[in-house]
């Protein structure tokens, strides 16, 4: 027991603290790459849809006012089986350059970008999500990475605003957190996965994920990486996106990317070689070992508990029943309408986020996730 809860912890430290630690010794030496501002390659900008009738106008608006030179944009919309407005609206916009695909029968996200793309003529592929409302030097801001034969992709930020009251500075902490971990595996080689909601892809890199995929911006992402082509974060490349509005949505959320990632993992998907030392470090250590982290917190509460005869181990098991004390009184005070710090909103969605990593790994794993993908309310 005294080596499970030390080999537990030491994973959930590592992890959390020991990663990022690691990441910000070998940022020291980056790797260098050449940037040209002025390298303005013919882009194909392919926006998926399903069902977006409340956001593809505002979208499409924003896309035709991107500070990119006209005659070097494309804009398709690959609307997958959408049953509302999402393809009327597209249409009334072909008069200013906008291509419908509607992929009929709905196959998921990954077949419909798997058709449309080849239908597209950039050099840069742009991929986005409907919802996601680019700032307009975004795409100047990604292509000028790939002046570098040997960037693949970029990656832009994609940020959260009107997230849900419960767990908005938490959630703001995290993706800090994340973009934070990111920028450093940008600069020692190649970033782990993707924003599907904005990046880009040369088109020579660009190969579909297979029909069904969940998680297809990182397979799709990965698959450049393994082979030996940078990933790479622009911070620079700013898109805003509205948050989910309940705790429950973004559970649903989570759970899915991390079914979408234990699908990738039985799939052989996107997984680094063995001669990417690089690569299978920020695999190993910002992905699959994460996905995991449930099972590594229960298996230190448990040895806690079998241990607490000893006062180091007592005091660990209180400190644990305390912060899961935390969460709870904090989602039943939210539940109630109660008056809350806000301070414990970490531990929640700490909680959260860790409790749909365990299911899912289930989900992934035993196939119950599906390609397809549900709006979320916005």
């Amino acid at each position: 027991m005294t080596v499970l809860f030390w080999v537990s912890a030491g994973i959930i430290a590592y992890v959390y603290v020991g990663y990022p630690l690691l990441l910000s010794v070998l940022a020291r030496h980056p790797l260098s790459h050449h940037v040209d501002e002025f390298f303005l390659p013919r882009v194909s900008l392919v926006i998926a849809a399903h069902n977006e009738e409340q956001v593809l106008r505002e979208k499409l608006e924003n896309s035709l006012a991107l500070d990119y030179p006209k005659q070097k944009l494309e804009i398709f919309v690959a609307s997958d089986g959408s049953t509302d407005a999402t393809n009327s609206i597209a249409k009334d916009f072909d008069q200013r350059g906008v291509v419908l695909c509607h992929v009929v029968p709905r196959g998921g996200k990954a077949r419909a970008l798997g058709l449309v793309v080849p239908k597209t003529q950039g050099e840069v592929i742009v991929l986005s999500d409907a919802n996601t409302m680019y700032r307009p030097d975004a795409i100047r801001q990604l292509v000028c990475h790939f002046a570098d034969p040997l960037v693949g992709a970029v990656s832009g930020d994609v940020r959260l605003v009107d997230a849900a009251e419960s767990y908005a500075d938490s959630e703001g902490l995290y993706y800090r957190y994340e973009r934070w971990i990111q920028k450093q595996e940008s600069r020692i080689g190649s970033i782990i996965g993707a924003d599907g909601a904005m990046y880009a892809i040369t088109r020579r890199c660009f190969a579909p994920a297979p029909s069904g995929t969940i998680l297809d911006d990182f397979v799709v992402s990965m698959n450049v990486a393994r082979k030996g082509l940078r990933v790479l974060y622009e911070p620079k490349a700013i898109g805003i996106e509205h948050g989910t509005q309940s705790g429950s949505e973004e559970f649903r959320r989570k759970i899915r990317i991390v079914a979408g990632g234990m699908q990738a993992l039985k799939m052989g998907e996107g997984l680094p070689r063995l001669q990417q030392p690089s690569l299978l470090l920020g695999y190993v250590s910002h992905k699959l070992l994460r996905w995991f982290i449930p099972y590594f917190l229960g298996l230190a509460l448990l040895s806690s508990v079998m241990l607490a005869r000893g006062p180091f181990y007592l005091l660990a098991l209180l400190g644990q029943l305390a912060f899961y004390g935390l969460a709870l009184g904090y989602a039943l005070a939210v539940k109630l309408g109660l008056p809350r710090p806000s301070w414990a909103s970490v531990p929640f969605y700490f909680c959260l986020v860790n409790a749909a990593a365990f299911i899912g790994t289930f989900k992934g794993l035993l196939k119950f996730q599906t390609g397809m993908w549900q709006r979320t309310e916005r």
